[in-house]
């Protein structure tokens, strides 16, 4: 054991005793000497207190067991809380270190103090370590891609940054990389070293795999650094909801049925649970929506009757949508939510995280995106068709750059520039693939229906 480590490894772990020895030994077998080992046991009731035990005996790393489970972000902060060196990586029990991973970060931080944290790209590893991709993640050299955090695991942090935060945010119970990722961006420089670090398991156990939880539990962080930045409650939000109707546009599906309901009414029912929102108003010029809708909502909406000119195909919205804020509005509105009822699927949590990341990065604009890592995009040149997407790795499907799919169910503005068509700053939420699917036909329809 090092006496006086620079870095401290620490291991978390639950339940992993068929990974853990491989994660450990990938410590040990560093090229960079000067750390320390701490494996912390969440309550495992598996074989991993006998393998952690043979390194104990051996003086390879310290030990520290939880006699209750404390769960990721409380074992984290624990291990932190124990460490003796500088800096600190957290390693998932699951994952292992490429052999030169401690020396190229620490290169990297030692250069500027004010450097708080840095990550690298990784692989994608299945249960029997075949590697399934390259995942390269984004390199942040300025404040426009503040909105991206990266993946928690395998960081290496500056131990008195992540202290001058108060640590991990233990009312969360997942997504701890966003919950730190927004508590340092404001202070430190974050850097990323384009090399592929260390190895990231994917199997039915992940964390990420409860992907509703996981952007929950993300919607309340960022909710939590919005009320830091702005109250959302002394806001002006309004919510729009812009429907043609089948009298204008007869392939209109508002009123379709998806398991005996129209859809308006699955867009409407999470509209209504987003506190945050002061009006919410149907805009179109199908009085018998109207009817239809204000029977079931009464008086919980606005409505406003919009002329059939403002609502033909191929017209922008925009006009109808400032009229209905206008109409509905005394004071001035400050965010301005529209929403399409083709996405039955898109929860209110949502739309409270797109509000929040508007706020928190005084964004213009906030979309709805999916990742694209399987398809090639092209557009017609005059020598053909041309790439426009993945130029230069467009033969490694592994090596392929995530393209973001907007979805379509929600945009999030800035009323300001929404008038001004102002839009210089826009940023993302991501939606998983059921919650994203966009109904747009009749085949649509009926695939939803299997879905639901």
């Amino acid at each position: 054991m090092i006496i006086d480590p620079v870095i401290s490894v620490y291991i978390t772990n639950r339940n992993y005793g068929r990974y853990l020895e491989n994660a450990i030994k990938s410590v040990i077998n560093q090229t960079y000497n000067k750390k320390e080992l701490i494996i912390i046991d969440d309550a495992s009731t598996d074989n991993s207190k006998k393998i952690i035990k043979k390194y104990e005996e051996k003086k390879l790393c310290r030990a520290i067991y939880n006699r209750k489970i404390k769960g990721l972000i409380g074992s984290s902060n624990i291990a932190i809380k124990a460490s003796n060196g500088k800096f600190v990586i957290r390693l998932d029990a699951d994952d292992y270190l490429d052999v030169n991973a401690l020396s190229v970060l620490y290169n990297v931080i030692k250069k500027d103090s004010n450097i708080a944290l840095v990550y690298s790209d990784y692989y994608l590893i299945d249960d029997k370590k075949n590697i399934l991709s390259l995942e390269k993640q984004l390199t942040r050299n300025s404040i426009s891609l503040e909105h991206k955090p990266v993946l928690a695991a395998c960081c290496l942090i500056r131990k008195s940054s992540i202290f001058s935060v108060n640590l991990y945010d233990q009312r969360f119970n997942r997504q701890d990389g966003y919950d730190i990722w927004y508590k340092l961006i404001q202070n430190f420089k974050i850097k990323h070293v384009p090399l592929p670090l260390f190895f990231y398991r994917k199997h039915q156990n992940n964390l990420t795999k409860n992907q509703v939880k996981l952007y929950k539990t993300r919607t309340k962080i960022l909710r939590k650094f919005a009320q830091q930045k702005n109250k959302t409650k002394n806001l002006n939000i309004n919510c729009v909801i812009p429907v043609r109707g089948t009298n204008v546009d007869k392939l209109c599906n508002s009123l379709e049925y998806l398991n005996k309901k129209p859809l308006i009414f699955y867009t409407i029912d999470e509209v209504l649970k987003v506190k945050e929102f002061k009006k919410i108003i149907l805009t179109t010029p199908d009085i018998k929506l109207i009817k239809l809708v204000k029977k079931k909502y009464k008086n919980n909406i606005f409505y406003q009757k919009r002329s059939d000119n403002l609502s033909e195909q191929n017209v922008d919205y925009k006009e109808s949508v400032i009229n209905a804020v206008k109409k509905f509005n005394r004071s001035s509105v400050d965010i301005v939510v529209i929403l399409s009822t083709a996405n039955p699927f898109c929860k209110s949590f949502y739309l409270q995280q797109a509000i929040s990341n508007l706020i928190i990065h005084d964004s213009d604009l906030v979309v709805g995106t999916v990742p694209d890592i399987e398809n090639n995009y092209y557009k017609y040149s005059k020598n053909g068709i041309e790439l426009i997407s993945n130029k230069r790795n467009q033969k490694l499907k592994l090596e392929k750059n995530i393209i973001l799919k907007e979805v379509g169910a929600f945009s999030v503005y800035r009323y300001k520039s929404y008038l001004k068509n102002n839009m210089n700053k826009i940023t993302n939420i991501a939606l998983d693939e059921q919650h994203g699917f966009t109904i747009n036909n009749k085949s649509d329809l009926l695939l939803a229906n299997k879905l639901f």
